[in-house]
């Protein structure tokens, strides 16, 4: 299987997800920038959450399945099983029981004997009857499709509110802070616009529904190491559910039952298995997404372009402009690998190239591309959440995904000026300020604080550059201010400590990691 079950309920919930942007490229074959502005706002979906929820449903639903809680914990810990009968043969030292068929056979099979002696054979080895334990029977099945029907019902409506949540905590945003760029307010009305502001109402119903979502998991997940569902997890998908004298009578693979009848009955239908042709229909859909969203972040970013010229929204190739700075943004693709190349130029070009895939790309294929295509980065986006640091977390659900490449842009853009006299982050112009500690300069922009420093690996000997805001009060994320399951808030504060300002990444205390060794360098 190229994806796991927790990847292929997130594809499955994608799907539909994303099928506003096929029916936007059907629509809009060739469009200019005027008409993709207004479009976001009208046609075209960016950003979503998914206001048309039934909160005191899903509520109901979950109260049902704590209820069940107690029974499935008492079946993984002491499932019905059957013993299963086999013959073996085996090594004397390993043999517990001899029964007449022993006899015969060591009589028989000259092989297995270690030694004569007066007193008779010595056997090597000896035919024993051995009994196992099989978990394999139709209730323990009908368990383990209980448990994965309650696993992606929760993965599913956790990842909803995760996102809900923190877009309603994104929004609070004080106008009068300088921490923003100019465009981001005009930028967060234009993706806001489907919006439920009164989602205040919601919130707390939302928060506590979360929490259950969470106890569920943590009640299932670190049991699933048990052998009724480890030695079951290839069961047929679509068995029937049939009421056998176990389901009936025995008090918790009943209320098994009754849950999987509760399920059917709430039309609560475990996603089903995501076909190839799916999957190819996403993996477009959600590239021509994150090429979309891209195209919004900078025409949102200070660059402009002619507006009223018209491109094809298939073969994309804009020149953007911001002072001296020239941007051009083209699709691509090479060896079956799709991607949007980010060129910009000053004083020297730094290339970026974003390459969108829900799918794995295997290493040898990478290579090549690199080997093909030379950048200064390579950044693959994804629709949820990766372990690993240098993805790019771009998701139709997540308001912060504009931003994290509106800060890949602001890095290329400092890497590409060589005199620093203007702003990248605004139109005004640099002071460059002497320190008088180590002899180095840095340059800061008064009107909307953004410090540039020049800085050096100390293990690779190389220089990179990193960024502050000035007079910015230091904020630090405590891991221990966050519960268990609250991790991916966490997460997520520490990641915007700085607004989305800085180029390099940060540690949860707000300092700055080295891009080359990702360590700390006391400057």
């Amino acid at each position: 299987m190229e994806f796991s079950i927790e990847e292929q309920d997130r594809l499955t919930h994608m799907l539909e997800t994303y099928q506003n942007i096929e029916a936007f490229e059907k629509k809009y074959k060739k469009i200019n920038y005027v008409q993709f502005d207004y479009a976001v706002m009208n046609d075209l979906t960016l950003f979503t959450i998914e206001m048309d929820y039934d909160f005191e449903s899903l509520e109901k639903k979950l109260d049902h399945i704590i209820k069940v809680l107690p029974a499935i914990k008492n079946i993984f810990s002491k499932p019905i099983l059957h013993l299963k009968e086999q013959d073996e043969v085996l090594p004397v030292e390993s043999v517990r029981r001899i029964t007449s068929d022993t006899i015969h056979h060591i009589a028989g099979h000259s092989e297995l004997w270690s030694d004569i002696t007066k007193d008779g054979i010595k056997p090597l080895k000896l035919l024993t009857r051995t009994y196992k334990d099989n978990y394999g029977i139709y209730e323990n099945i009908v368990f383990c499709k209980a448990i994965d029907d309650i696993l992606s019902f929760v993965r599913m409506h956790m990842a909803i509110l995760k996102n809900l949540i923190y877009t309603n905590q994104t929004i609070e945003i004080n106008l009068l802070e300088r921490v923003h760029h100019l465009s981001y307010f005009l930028a967060l009305g234009k993706l806001h616009t489907g919006y439920n502001r009164n989602f205040d109402q919601y919130y707390v119903i939302s928060v506590r529904c979360l929490k259950k979502l969470e106890s569920i998991s943590d009640s299932i997940v670190p049991r699933l190491k048990r052998p009724v569902y480890k030695y079951n997890q290839g069961y047929n998908k679509n068995i029937k559910l049939n009421k056998t004298n176990i389901l009936s009578m025995h008090k918790d693979y009943h209320q098994i039952y009754a849950l999987l009848k509760y399920f059917k009955n709430q039309k609560i239908e475990p996603p089903k298995e995501i076909t190839n042709k799916e999957i190819d229909g996403l993996q477009k859909n959600y590239f021509d997404f994150c090429l979309l969203l891209i195209l919004f972040s900078i025409g949102h970013f200070n660059f402009t372009c002619d507006e009223e010229k018209e491109f094809l929204l298939k073969k994309i190739n804009l020149k953007f402009q911001f002072k001296d700075w020239n941007l051009t943004m083209k699709k691509a693709s090479i060896e079956q690998i799709d991607y949007i190349d980010i060129e910009l130029k000053k004083d020297k070009i730094y290339k970026v190239v974003f390459i969108p895939t829900i799918r794995k790309i295997k290493n040898e294929a990478f290579e090549f591309f690199k080997e093909t295509i030379a950048a200064n980065e390579y950044i693959f986006c994804h629709p949820y959440s990766s372990s690993k640091p240098d993805d790019c977390y771009l998701s139709v659900s997540n308001i912060e995904s504009f931003r994290r490449i509106q800060q890949i842009i602001f890095r290329a853009m400092i890497y590409a000026d060589e005199q620093k006299k203007d702003c990248p982050f605004c139109n005004h112009s640099l002071n460059e300020i002497k320190n008088e500690e180590n002899a180095l300069s840095f340059y800061v922009c008064p009107s909307c604080r953004t410090e540039i420093h020049d800085s050096s690996c100390l293990k690779e000997k190389k220089n990179f550059f990193y960024t502050k805001i000035f007079n910015l009060p230091r904020s630090r994320v405590q891991e221990e201010d966050y519960a268990k399951n609250d991790r991916w808030l966490f997460h997520r504060k520490a990641e915007g400590q700085m607004f989305y300002r800085n180029i390099t990444k940060l540690t949860y205390e707000g300092d700055i990691l080295c891009p080359y060794c990702n360590e700390v360098h006391k400057n």
